[in-house]
């Protein structure tokens, strides 16, 4: 479905086979952004886990709309499906938003990030679509639920039927764009490769009349209703200010970003000093003498729920399901912890026979 290389050679059904088992076992979460937890962070800030609410289902102070176009119903954001879109207050450049959603039969509305301008909304922003597509199933394209509009088609139709809720991580940092739907990654987005006017990085044409490549970090978002009725509910965003990269491939992504060609996690880009060989070595690495993985002793652990390495999140409203360190195993079809050995349920049953 995607033809820019560099997103596909991370399609298979081996890595949604692992992010559908490890949001399973993170309840349902599978976007793994991590910030690293700094001492001297505020305590509002470790109270709330560095989000910031949107909607907590009751006041809209933090946005600017038509109050017939957008209305709280029994603590959800709810639009008819007309009257122009809702907009927020504040830009925000580098983030995480995590946002749910509900779908009319027939609904087609949209999450706008990085707007640069309300009155050119259209062109001057990046369009996360939200459209009642989950009977298509796989044959999905730029313009489905998932889709980076018109210019990337999302990996796998992860939309669930009107009526049910969706749940969005949508992270942007500097050029990258993830972009998780109900517990599956279904983008990795370099808008680097976006670099002409009306063209994706596939080579299709688009409605864009600027690069993707060249259009404004710091933005509005923006929620469309476009025709049939749409809700939305629990929104909220989280600031990034780090930036990770794979030890093994060099892939960036949001510390804590699974790496689905090393089958590891990004780990900050430093060197620590080992506590078994003393040696300073690259986070992210693991030492055979220490049977753990290098890593600093500031800012991995998951900033919500404070998992340490290794562990899977077991909160269903923390954002992450790979703190550090999982691996995934083909033979069982289960995260563990990796240090070294293989998959320890599988060592078990082998040692059985």
């Amino acid at each position: 479905m995607n033809n820019d290389a560099s997103e596909t050679k991370c399609i298979g059904s081996g890595r949604r086979d692992f992010l559908k088992t490890a949001a399973a076992a993170a309840g349902g979460i599978s976007l793994a952004t991590l910030l690293p937890s700094r001492c001297a962070q505020a305590a509002a800030a470790k109270k709330t886990g560095g989000w910031e609410v949107l909607f907590d289902g009751k006041k809209l102070d933090k946005w600017d709309f038509n109050p017939k176009a957008w209305q709280v119903k029994d603590g959800i954001l709810w639009s008819p499906g007309k009257g122009g879109n809702i907009f927020s207050k504040k830009k925000y450049q580098d983030f995480t938003l995590d946002i749910e959603f509900n779908m009319s039969p027939g609904c087609n509305s949209g999450v706008f990030v990085r707007m640069a301008d309300r009155k050119d909304w259209l062109h001057s922003s990046m369009e996360i679509q939200v459209l009642d597509s989950h009977k298509k199933g796989a044959k999905i394209g730029k313009h489905d639920c998932g889709a980076v509009y018109d210019a990337l088609v999302p990996s796998v139709n992860a939309a669930k039927k009107a009526g049910e809720w969706n749940r969005y991580f949508i992270t942007c940092f500097k050029n990258r764009v993830f972009i998780s739907l109900n517990g599956i990654q279904i983008i990795d987005m370099d808008l680097n490769k976006w670099d002409k006017a009306h063209k994706n990085a596939d080579g299709s044409k688009n409605k864009f009349r600027d690069p993707l490549k060249t259009l404004t970090h710091a933005g509005f978002f923006a929620l469309q209703t476009h025709g049939k009725p749409v809700s939305y509910r629990n929104i909220r965003v989280k600031e990034l200010k780090a930036l990770g990269e794979c030890p093994e491939c060099g892939s960036k992504g949001p510390v804590g970003w699974y790496c689905c060609k090393c089958k590891t996690v990004c780990a900050p880009k430093v060197k620590v000093p080992c506590e078994a060989c003393k040696k300073p070595m690259a986070a992210g690495t693991f030492c055979k003498e220490n049977n753990a993985f290098h890593l600093p002793d500031n800012g991995v652990a998951c900033a919500v729920c404070e998992n340490k390495p290794g562990m899977v999140c077991e909160m269903g409203d923390c954002g992450y399901s790979l703190c550090m360190g999982v691996k995934f195993c083909d033979e069982c079809e289960k995260p563990y912890l990796n240090k070294g050995a293989g998959c320890p349920e599988c060592a078990k049953k082998k040692a059985k026979k």
